[in-house]
């Protein structure tokens, strides 16, 4: 058990370095031009996410909970979780369709037990993710037969490196706070080039204006929650987690240059400006109630709002409303020690969720809804030492909508993981 341990570890490490050398796009997402990226806003796991992303209050012995540092203490025994995430998704402006779709790491986590009432759990996520092609309607010039074509792209992403801890103080009552460090690069270009059939070579170069921000800061959070038993077989808890504003450090450089229609440079490039600054990320509440029996079954319902009206980016820009998402969900395992059907020891899910991003745009704010459905599936035997499971969520959803020109999103997300818990620190008499 221990060499898969390593195993899983080792290739841990290895998928953080190739999330900080590589973008962490997630396909064609229009509205990921905007402000940071498309926000990553399941801050817990697999098991959050086929429940509506709900889990503020709801601890889970054997799947680890980072959307609420404070449920941390409820993962009494070590656990390393690892999941994929991807979507496939169809963008429809009204007259033209298309189709796209990525894959990338979602989560590395290990929670360690520190003592009794103390947990403790690294992770790496991603933050936010900008990935971003749009052709812009061409433009003809006064008095002549060329036309004006403009791009506008973008890509990068933002990573979460997450360090938290969970502890019980009284009773039913747990505490929590994490710290994290973000970093990462956006880069967003606008290009433009000239067509003209009557002349010769001005259709063959393209104007580019790039910007490059990278950041680098901490983010802080607090949470809290509270369970309490309300009949002989139902428990209720409440929690909550707040993220504190921070201005994070950025360094801003933009450039021109000169580019073939096959993205090739033409000539040297031409720094146009070069800045250090920050950036106000705003304060966010989540809140949730659940109620489970202590077993089998779980109903949660979460709520989550940020002031995304008062960022600003290096220059200055603001183009972001606050946002708004409330969401439902549910979990029910059979029976988890059932021997004659192994149907009985999945673990299965569903949920609900409705939004209002932070992306407003020609004065209507952009609204996500779906529906999200989940599996645990038990792998092996599971003794008093080990517990392998292999998790699943699913979520099908629609974002905007094709009028007032914006883009409608029909998405399908997919997430698949392991999760194993062990117990560490235990002198085994045989192997």
């Amino acid at each position: 058990m221990y060499k898969i341990l390593k195993v899983l570890m080792g290739f841990a490490v290895l998928c953080l370095l190739v999330q900080n050398a590589q973008a962490q796009g997630m396909g064609n997402t229009p509205y990921s031009r905007y402000g940071l990226g498309e926000m990553n806003y399941n801050l817990g796991g697999i098991r959050n996410a086929g429940m509506g992303g709900t889990g503020v209050s709801a601890g889970n012995s054997f799947q680890i909970n980072t959307a609420n540092p404070a449920l941390l203490y409820y993962n009494n025994i070590t656990i390393f979780d690892m999941g994929i995430a991807g979507q496939v998704k169809t963008l429809n402006n009204g007259s033209n369709t298309q189709t796209d779709g990525d894959a990338n790491l979602a989560n590395v986590t290990l929670g360690v037990p520190l003592s009794k009432r103390w947990t403790s759990a690294i992770s790496l996520r991603p933050y936010s993710a900008m990935d971003y092609e749009i052709t812009g309607a061409a433009e003809s010039l006064p008095g002549s037969p060329a036309v004006v074509q403009r791009l506008y792209s973008g890509e990068g992403g933002l990573s979460e490196i997450y360090f938290g801890h969970g502890f019980r103080v009284a009773g039913g009552l747990t505490i929590g706070a994490s710290a994290s460090y973000i970093f990462g690069n956006l880069t967003q270009e606008s290009s433009s080039y000239v067509q003209d059939t009557t002349l010769s070579g001005l259709s063959t170069e393209m104007l580019v204006y790039s910007e490059r921000t990278h950041y680098s800061d901490f983010l802080f959070r607090a949470g809290a929650n509270y369970r309490k038993k309300i009949t002989d077989k139902l428990n209720l808890s409440a929690g909550a987690v707040y993220s504190f504003q921070r201005d994070w450090s950025a360094e801003h450089t933009s450039s021109y240059q000169r580019r073939s229609i096959y993205d090739e440079p033409v000539g040297d490039e031409v720094l146009s400006d070069s800045t250090s600054g920050s950036v106000n990320v705003p304060p966010s509440l989540r809140v949730g109630v659940s109620i489970d029996n202590g077993s089998n079954f779980t109903v949660a319902a979460d709520y989550y709002t940020q002031k995304w009206s008062e960022f600003r980016t290096v220059d200055g820009r603001q183009d972001l409303a606050d946002s708004h998402r409330a969401a439902v969900g549910a979990e029910f395992t059979p029976n988890a020690n059932a021997i004659d059907s192994y149907f009985k020891r999945i673990t299965y899910r569903g949920g609900l969720y409705y939004e209002n991003t932070p992306y407003q745009i020609n004065g209507e704010q952009v609204k996500d809804k779906g529906i999200t459905a989940g599996f645990t599936l038990p792998i092996g035997m599971s003794t008093i030492y080990d517990m392998y499971q292999l998790n699943l969520a699913f979520a099908y959803g629609q974002r905007g909508n094709t009028s007032n020109d914006l883009i409608k999103e029909n998405y399908l997300k997919f997430n698949i993981g392991v999760t194993i818990n062990s117990r560490w620190f235990i002198k085994r008499r045989l192997e």
